[in-house]
Formats: structure tokens, sequence, C-alpha cells
């Protein structure tokens, strides 16, 4: 198995994954629109020896009381059904944090599968909203801003227009 950043021949393979492994149309289009406006700072993939796309990381910018802060939020996280009781997640999850350090991210936040993020390192930041979701706890994981999970804020997700949904 092979971890490496995406290509452009990934994205077929990545919105299969999407559509069959996560059962979820609306992320697979989300993916897309992300993707076409040019908001996935980073996409981490994991492939077999033939390439067929067995894991997907990606990382989205987001902002900070309307600021751009170098800070990231996980905007999708799909495994294969055959790979979930492997290491593949954590593997995908810290091969895009490494990645991001190396390019000077400051921090990365999550707001899904929060106990399992928090397994992983990150924290909890009860200062930091998510302008759309409002309550919605929120976890951060430090890179260059050790204090991320300190700071008060409102986070903006970035914002995409979803076509109407398709089956491919």
């Amino acid at each position: 198995m092979l971890l490496r950043t995406e290509i452009g021949l990934d994205a077929a393979g990545i919105d299969t994954l999407i559509r069959q492994g996560a059962q979820d149309p609306q992320l697979a289009e989300r993916i897309q629109a992300l993707r076409e406006a040019g908001l996935i700072t980073l996409g981490v993939v994991a492939t077999d020896d033939e390439g067929k796309v067995l894991g997907y990381q990606a990382f989205s910018p987001i902002q900070l009381n309307g600021e751009d802060l170098n800070w990231v939020v996980i905007s999708a996280a799909v495994i294969d059904p055959q790979y979930r009781s492997t290491s593949l997640a954590k593997d995908l999850l810290f091969e895009g944090l490494d990645s991001l350090n190396e390019f000077s991210y400051r921090a990365v936040v999550g707001y899904q599968a929060l106990a399992w993020l928090q397994e992983q390192g990150f924290t909890s930041a009860p200062r930091l909203t998510l302008e759309t979701l409002g309550e919605q706890e929120i976890v951060v994981y430090p890179l260059e801003e050790q204090g991320a999970a300190q700071h008060q804020a409102v986070l903006t997700l970035p914002n995409v227009e979803l076509t109407e949904l398709t089956n491919h």
C-alpha cells in the first residue's frame, strides 16, 4: 500500500471510494465542489498496487474571525470498508499532518469523529465555534501554533455551492 499526496488522476477513484465507502453522495458532491473551487489544501490517498484508492483524507482552508491564519479543517476522511479495522485511517491522518506541518500550516481543526481524533492527539477547543454549525464541539491539532486550542474565534468553513446530486 502506498500513501501519497493526491494527484489529478486520483479524482475518479476518490469519488468512487466516497460514494461506495462512505455511502454519502452529498460528501462526494462537496469534495468535488471544493476541488473545483481550489479549496482542497491537501489531499492524501492510500492506494493498492494497481492504483485503486483505498483511503482518502482531505484538508481545506478555514478562517478564524474572517481571517486566513493558515489553519485547515478536515473536510473528508474515508476508508474502504475492507480496511476500516486496520491502522489506515490513522496512517492517512498523520501523513496529512506531517505534510501540513512541512508547509507551515499552523493548526488542524476537526468537528467529526471527535473521540477518535482526541485519541490521535487532537485537543478540545471549547472557545472555538463553527459559524454554520453553532454549538458543535471542535477539536484542534496544533502544528506551529501550540496554543491553538486556547483561541477564541468563530471559524468559517469553505463555502461551495453544491450542484444537483448526480449518480455516477
